[in-house]
């Protein structure tokens, strides 16, 4: 078995004894002290935040279900540690969940009536990762959806789209779209329509409605290639 190593030991032991002095010496609990080397593991990159349940678990000697709980309590009481702004949060977890990998593996945890609906299943193991695209999901106006599997969330390609939308990852620049969605699905019969409208009179919304049924049919149909490219138009950091 791998042993674990620290990438920073030295970042590490400061914050340790830091906190454990700021809480004063012997106050924390054994659990305390338990979660608290837990997430400076994750947050040294010792332990990959992105890593299955079962990885890190291995990593540790424990079970997967006592690492999901260490993973969902340690970032409860040691949050401050690890603070993110919501949308660098959100990018990185979009990053790793929409990658060719994590969306082939999730497709095979929705149901074919939820892909005709234009759902795409992402997988997201970690809790804290899990409830903050929840709440992201949320605040653009949607609710989350889970599968049979309670890591799956079933998520329409226009929750995608309005959450880029106010996370800032998609400006709306109608005729920048337009060019890419005639370069992504050159035959669609919505590309067609929003066509044969003058590019410079179209509106936002007409750009945006294209979007949203193109990357519905490209999801119920399963075609990698073009749902990626949509996807990449959504959130150019992919």
């Amino acid at each position: 078995m791998q042993q674990l190593e620290l990438n920073d030991p030295a970042a590490f032991a400061h914050e340790f004894l830091r906190q454990t002095q700021l809480q004063g010496f012997g106050a924390l609990s054994k659990r305390d002290l338990e979660l608290l080397v837990f997430v400076l593991l994750e947050r040294d990159g010792a332990i990959d935040r992105n890593a299955s349940n079962h990885a890190a678990a291995g990593q540790l000697r424990v079970t997967p279900a006592k690492l999901r709980a260490l993973r969902r309590d340690g970032y409860a009481r040691w949050r401050q540690l690890v603070a993110e702004q919501a949308d660098a949060a959100l990018r990185r977890i979009l990053g790793h969940v929409l990658d060719e990998a994590n969306l082939r593996a999730g497709s095979r945890h929705v149901s074919e009536r939820s892909r005709k609906d234009g759902f795409l299943a992402v997988r997201i193991e970690h809790p804290d990762d899990r409830q903050q695209f929840e709440q992201a999901i949320l605040d653009a106006g949607a609710l989350p959806v889970y599968e049979r599997n309670r890591e799956v969330l079933a998520v329409r390609f226009d929750t995608l789209v309005a959450l880029a939308e106010r996370s800032g990852f998609l400006q709306p620049d109608t005729e920048a779209v337009v060019k890419h969605l005639r370069a992504l699905a050159p035959a669609s019969e919505e590309l067609a329509d929003l066509l044969k409208k003058d590019v410079s009179r179209l509106r936002w919304e007409d750009a945006r409605n294209a979007l949203n049924s193109l990357g519905a049919k490209a999801v119920a149909s399963s075609a990698e290639g073009g749902l990626k490219g949509l996807l990449k138009l959504v959130f150019p950091f992919l």
